[in-house]
């Protein structure tokens, strides 16, 4: 019997709000978050035997755990136009994006395809509390949770990745191959980025509760060894440097609009008459230069806060609807004191300092004591439950709630 027909589910649990940065976890094996961090990201390959000891003990007394998702659900995912989807096809090598009709999805029992479902985490609980596993390593890095589910032989061909990723086995077997080569030429026949010359370093095959971390740019090739194999990879992003800076110059340029001096005209009083009039006025040379370093564009502090607003955006396949959160400001009000206000799970918060970022933008000037303590409490543990007094206007936690980017606990799990 495969793992995919097993029904007892595996019910993953949330992670701690404090996570034991410096005591041994299953999950890293037997590393501390604190000695992954130092030994490993970044660094090296590690593989985990039985990182979920669940699916361990569980096999022991004979009750093997099935995935926490079905296939059936993954395949009703897979229509959603939300959710960004992909079919992967071996032999020869096809690649389509979906969204997809179940009868364009190959029955399990089909060879040699992949089917890969990318933001899980804000399509099925079950997800999100796998992914909060992770939040040792900065939010700002995360990118997001995908599951792939294959039939046997299905895979994308061996590739290799410009970002960190935890390769985590939920159903059934995969054989993993890894190669620390440095050419990495791609195929330029095939519709995918598989590379030209795989040369195998080592190789294992992993079952259900293993895991595999891997760092940028270590080849790999993943192979199903059985129908409805399920691998759940936890995936963080990874922008040059030249997007970091023109993310923040662009929203530096931006902010120029509230400072009232730069609206004043360009004046030249001390301009001299010039046989090179074709040349830039040193005048204007100097007065720029004045205004430059009155805007102390040599400090990183100047470029920070857009690069927060930048690293806090969406996904843009980041799908928020509001008309759920049909609530007037008191209806609001009254709600936090009862139950708990969270960040959606597409929604992506940063904290500067005391300053809180969500989608893309500040939450926190010129709000109230309260409202930026909500904000800060949102950013650091993804949930918020109290009091927050009379909501006026421009209320920005009442605004994202309206916007669809905070909602109530169990929001999600009642849309399933």
């Amino acid at each position: 019997m495969t793992a995919f027909y097993l029904s007892n589910a595996y019910d993953p649990p949330q992670a701690p709000q404090n996570l034991p940065l410096d005591r041994p976890w299953a999950l890293l094996g037997g590393n501390s978050p604190q000695q992954f961090m130092k030994s490993y990201w970044h660094k090296k390959p590690l593989l985990v035997r039985g990182a979920i000891p669940a699916f361990e003990l569980a096999k022991k007394i004979g009750e093997p755990l099935a995935s926490a998702i079905s296939p059936e659900e993954l395949f009703k995912i897979a229509g959603d136009d939300a959710v960004e989807s992909r079919l992967i096809k071996a032999k020869p090598w096809t690649f389509a994006h979906g969204p997809f009709k179940k009868k364009l999805i190959p029955s399990i029992d089909k060879a040699n395809w992949t089917l890969l479902l990318q933001g899980m985490e804000a399509k099925h609980p079950a997800a999100a509390k796998v992914l909060s596993w992770f939040r040792f390593i900065p939010d700002a890095r995360l990118d997001d949770l995908m599951i792939s589910i294959a039939g046997l032989g299905g895979g994308v061909g061996p590739h290799f990745d410009s970002y960190d990723v935890f390769l985590i086995q939920m159903s059934g077997r995969r054989r993993w191959r890894i190669s620390e080569q440095k050419d990495l030429t791609l195929n330029p026949s095939l519709p995918m980025k598989i590379l030209q010359d795989f040369r195998v370093d080592q190789e294992w095959d992993l079952e259900p509760g293993d895991m595999l971390y891997l760092p940028p740019h270590i080849a790999h090739d993943g192979i199903a060894l059985d129908a409805g194999c399920q691998t759940w990879s936890v995936g963080f992003r990874s922008q040059s440097y030249k997007e970091i800076l023109q993310e923040g110059l662009w929203r530096l340029a931006e902010s120029l609009e509230d400072i009232p001096e730069l609206n004043k005209r360009f004046a030249d009083p001390k301009q001299t008459a010039t046989h090179c009039a074709e040349q830039l006025p040193t005048e204007i040379i100097a007065q720029v230069e004045q205004k430059l370093k009155g805007l102390k564009l040599d400090r990183v502090d100047t470029f920070l806060p857009g690069i927060a607003a930048y690293l806090s955006e969406p996904k843009p396949q980041a799908y928020f609807d509001g008309t759920a959160n049909a609530l007037s400001p008191e209806q609001f009000r009254r709600q936090l004191s009862k139950q708990v206000l969270q960040a959606h799970p597409y929604t992506r918060l940063l904290a500067l300092g005391s300053r809180i970022y969500c989608n893309g933008e500040e939450m926190t000037h010129g709000q109230t004591a309260s409202v930026q303590a909500a904000w800060r409490s949102l950013a650091s543990s993804k949930q918020f439950k109290g009091s927050l007094g009379k909501i006026g206007i421009n209320n920005s936690l009442f605004e994202a709630f309206e916007a669809g980017w905070l909602i109530f606990e169990g929001s999600i799990s009642r849309k399933l």
